[in-house]
């Protein structure tokens, strides 16, 4: 860590420093008045001996460039100057010529799963006392439950060489990590031999802009080119879920507007970024845009320009990454049976081991094997939706009859059980007990804003335009902020 125990190493830089300084002057004074003879004065031999003979000066009454500064409280007022080509001889002296000067070292080390704190600092060969002392330090600031497998600590020792040459010591100097991009956690060794804990909160410039553009590669692709980053797309990803099939409905030149928070460090790097305030999806002329907006009871969703949720009842698919295999269809030739049959689902090829997340909230019927389904699981729903999910290759922990789930979450993995010719998730949606084609039907929206709510929504609805339009391009790092300075941390 840069700048680390810069006190401690000033300290013995400036005492260096001094005694140096004092021998220098005092062997020039001798040398003078052997070789010249000439007398020098009371008051600037005992300046010479005064220096010579000091002890090693308190680091508070040295000055910048090394010379001790005058005690008002003596008589002696007479300052002492070095010539500036003197102090680089005698400061180069004190790094070039040192004989026991303290080695520092620097390791890196990794927490591994499962591990501790308290292991790794044995692992490194730090004596038990001394690292029980510091964790005790590091606990005033940091709550060790929260220190994560992979964390990453440097730690900080010095080695010493005693003056009468016996074996070198070396001890824990302190330690460092970042638990995340905002907090820096640091334990350094006081004078006292003691240690002591400090967590420096990083301060970010916060602002808003504008990732805009059309589809050449995929809407992930293009989205980080305008300068989005990976949580943002899997936030747009989730605000769009609803109104657009990732799988099948991005094409080439499709247009897209995304605008959201970030904050930046003093450089104008981006250290992480916040909500996403407003998304726009345009494919072949249909625009579909959602704006952020909280209600007073503090539930966030995104609403269109009507307010309208953005949230239906049901997910569009149920997987992500899948191609779309076989359509829900009236007649369809079984590819194993070889005859025409009611397919009353959607195929969606995907590897096997693919996450499958419930399409939406609801309490699981069965989760077991079911026929020539496989692998099974049925989910009832609102309104009298139930989804079903066959030929998994197994089923996602806590996942069984009786048991509740979200939308989104995942209960289940891509599989080939049952009557199935390769890896696949067959989706089915009912509709009291009808079944009913996933990709067109047309399903109730999340919560609907109230009549009193409307206009609060659309003030705020106005205000997100009018930050649209000042904002600048995500991927235009010399354009000036369009937000208040902020803590990072907020």
């Amino acid at each position: 860590m840069s700048g680390f125990d810069v006190t401690r190493a000033d300290t013995r830089r400036t005492r260096g420093l001094v005694a140096l300084a004092s021998l220098a002057l005092s062997a020039g004074l001798l040398a003078a008045l052997m070789l010249t003879g000439e007398p020098q004065s009371d008051a600037a031999s005992g300046d010479a001996i005064r220096l010579a003979m000091a002890a090693p000066t308190d680091p508070a009454t040295v000055s910048d460039a090394g010379v001790p500064l005058q005690d008002t409280a003596t008589e002696d007022t007479t300052p002492l100057l070095l010539e500036p080509d003197v102090l680089l001889r005698v400061n180069d002296a004190a790094f070039t010529d040192c004989r026991s000067c303290p080695t520092r070292i620097q390791a890196e080390r990794t927490v591994p799963r499962g591990g501790t704190l308290a292991g790794v600092l044995d692992d490194a060969g730090v004596d038990r006392v001394e690292a029980a002392r510091a964790i005790s330090a590091l606990g005033t600031v940091f709550d060790l439950r929260y220190l994560r497998a992979g964390e990453r600590i440097n730690l900080y020792f010095e080695t010493d060489t005693p003056a009468d040459g016996s074996d070198a010591v070396t001890r824990l100097d302190g330690l460092s990590f970042r638990p995340d991009v905002e907090r820096s956690i640091t334990v350094a060794r006081t004078f006292e031999g003691d240690f002591r804990a400090r967590e420096t909160i990083a301060q970010f410039d916060r602002e808003i802009v504008r990732a805009s553009g059309s589809i050449t590669a995929s809407l992930y692709v293009d989205a980080l080119a305008a300068g989005a980053t990976d949580r943002v797309v899997v936030e747009l990803a989730g605000v769009l879920a609803y109104a657009i099939d990732f799988q099948r409905s991005i094409q080439p030149g499709d247009q897209f507007d995304i605008l959201f928070e970030r904050f930046v460090d003093e450089e104008g790097n981006t250290a992480r970024t916040g909500d996403i305030l407003y998304a726009m999806y345009d494919g072949r002329g249909d625009a579909k845009e959602f704006y952020r907006y909280e209600t007073e009871d503090g539930i966030v969703g995104y609403y269109s320009p009507e307010g309208a949720s953005a949230q239906r009842l049901l997910m569009l698919t149920p997987i992500n990454g899948a191609r779309l295999s076989s359509s829900f269809s009236t007649a369809r030739r079984h590819p194993i049976l070889g005859y025409t049959r009611r397919h009353n689902g959607t195929d969606f090829a995907a590897p096997r081991g693919t996450p499958v997340m419930a399409a939406g909230n609801g309490v699981v019927e069965r989760a077991d094997r079911f026929g020539s389904f496989g692998n099974y699981i049925r989910i009832r729903h609102a309104n009298g939706f139930q989804t079903a999910y066959a030929h998994l290759n197994g089923f996602a922990r806590g996942v069984r009859a009786g048991s509740r789930v979200t939308q989104g979450q995942v209960i289940g993995y891509v599989g080939t059980t049952g009557r199935s010719t390769g890896p696949h998730l067959h989706y089915e949606v009912h509709q009291n007990g009808t079944p009913r084609n996933p990709m067109t039907l047309d399903l109730p929206t999340g919560r609907q804003l109230t009549e009193a709510e409307i206009p609060l929504f659309e003030a705020e609805r106005d205000r997100i335009i009018a930050i649209r339009e000042a904002a600048h391009l995500a991927d235009d790092n010399d354009a000036p902020l369009v937000a208040d300075a902020g803590n990072g941390a907020q």
